[in-house]
Parts: C-alpha cells; structure tokens; sequence
C-alpha cells in the first residue's frame, strides 16, 4: 500500500506556480522548487514526475483558473466590451496581492504556445466582430488582436515592475479610447 504523501499537494503547486512564474521556468531550479514547496527531490518526482511534468500542470492550473484574462471576456456582447473587459480583469488580476504580479503566460518565453492559442482566441473574436458589422469595414483584424497584444504585455510588464493598479488604470482608459467606432448600421423604412 503506497504511502499517502506527508504534503498538500494543491498547496505545493500553487506555491511551484508562484515561483516559476516570477523566476520562469529556465531559472528554476529543482532545489528551489524542493525549497518553496517544502519537500524533498523525491517527494517531488513521485507526487509530479520530474520539473517539466510539474510546470505543465502549474501551467494548466493558471490557464484554467477563474483568474483568466482573455477566455471570459471573448463573451462579451461587442469588440468593445470584449477589449473592456480584458482590461478590467488584466488590471485586476496583473495587480493583486495575492499571486506574482503580471502574468504568468506573457511572462515566461517558454510559454510561446500558451499566448499564442490567446492570440488565435482573440483574433477569432476579433473576426467576427468584423463579419458582425461590429468595426469599421476598413478595420485590420490582425492589427486588432496586435494591439490588443501589445496593451495586455505592456499591462504585464508595468505590473511586475510594481506600477499602481491606478496607474495601469489611467493607460487602459488611453488605449480604450483609440478603440474604433463600430459602422453604423443603416436602418430600412
């Protein structure tokens, strides 16, 4: 009969999580992990197999958390809100006290795969608010999602150098501002 592990499994990834997403994955070590999640090496393989099998479930975690940026806010009724609400949750999520600040995704240069299934989400969404008649007809798709991009790695970016929520605020008010005006639809009498 197999020993039941002498740690709290949930509690040692949050705390792998954490540390892979402030030092990354190439810069973490096994010792370190061993050392933040109070266990042994062997503790560590037999609970996750090795460092790679623990960093892709640390990365599952976080993707599939309720602490998502991009998958909840694609909900949103037009391009606008859908940009909005990426920004609410990005500042909120990027800024709090309770994880690494930034994100874990944009963060790590390993995780390429990872931003780019966002960008493909975004762009997707992006397209259909442009089928949709929701952007203007001259509007770049690609340019969308890019900037789209651009603003959530610039958020990220500020946010683990330790730029107040407020601030992140004040320049995601600047980049929702340049968002363009939907066509106007032309009604039949």
């Amino acid at each position: 009969m197999a020993r039941p592990p002498e740690f709290d499994r949930a509690e040692a990834l949050v705390k792998a999580l954490h540390l892979f997403w402030e030092r990354g994955y190439e810069r973490t070590t096994v010792r370190d992990l061993t050392e933040a999640m109070g266990i042994s090496a062997p503790s560590l393989y037999n609970a996750f197999g090795g460092k790679k099998e623990l960093f892709d479930e640390a990365v599952a975690a976080y993707t599939g958390s309720s602490t998502s940026v991009v998958p909840p806010a694609l909900q949103e009724r037009t391009a606008r809100a859908v940009f909005a609400k990426i920004l609410e949750i990005a500042i909120r999520e990027y800024g709090s006290d309770t994880q690494p600040r930034g994100c874990f995704v944009i963060s790590d240069p390993v995780l390429i795969d990872e931003r780019l299934l966002g960008r493909v989400a975004i762009r997707a969404r992006m397209q259909q608010a442009c089928d949709d008649g929701d952007l203007p007809e001259d509007s770049s798709v690609e340019a969308l999602t890019d900037y789209i991009d651009i603003v959530l790695r610039g958020l990220s970016s500020i946010a683990r150098d330790g730029v107040d929520p407020d601030a992140m605020r004040a320049a995601a008010d600047v980049a929702l501002r340049a968002w363009p005006r939907p066509r106007r639809r032309t009604t039949r009498s």
